[in-house]
């Protein structure tokens, strides 16, 4: 988790430096896949991620955002470069909001699967 916190922070950095040469909705795209990450990292259960899912947000934070960013960049003056800007981050973003959503399944069948064991070594008991 604290490589995707390092990257994230660098990411927002980026993306003040960036904010005024990329269209609103693409900043906007941009801070919610940050406050995706964000989420993820301050989510407790987030190290039952598995390995691939937190490589690839550690990834989109730290070179698949800023390079998009970046193409977009050398390539503004291209038609419809806006409109492929905010497309490319909308999948970024879908990208970032399911990662966000497993964290959370993680914890919950974390907690089942918790739940399972202490019925199976105790049984049931009722106060």
């Amino acid at each position: 988790m604290e490589a995707i916190a390092a990257g994230n922070v660098t990411l927002l950095q980026f993306l003040r430096r960036e904010s005024g040469q990329i269209p609103n909705r693409a900043y906007i795209l941009a801070r919610t896949i940050a406050q995706h990450l964000d989420d993820v990292v301050a989510d407790p259960s987030a190290h039952l991620l598995d390995v691939g899912s937190r490589i690839t947000l550690e990834r989109m934070a730290t070179t698949h955002l800023p390079d998009t960013i970046n193409a977009y960049l050398a390539a503004r003056t291209m038609p419809d470069a806006d409109e492929l800007l905010v497309e490319q981050l909308a999948t970024l973003e879908v990208a970032a909001s399911k990662a966000a959503a497993r964290s959370i399944e993680a914890a919950r069948d974390a907690f089942l699967i918790q739940g399972s064991f202490l019925e199976d070594k105790y049984g049931s008991f009722h106060v």
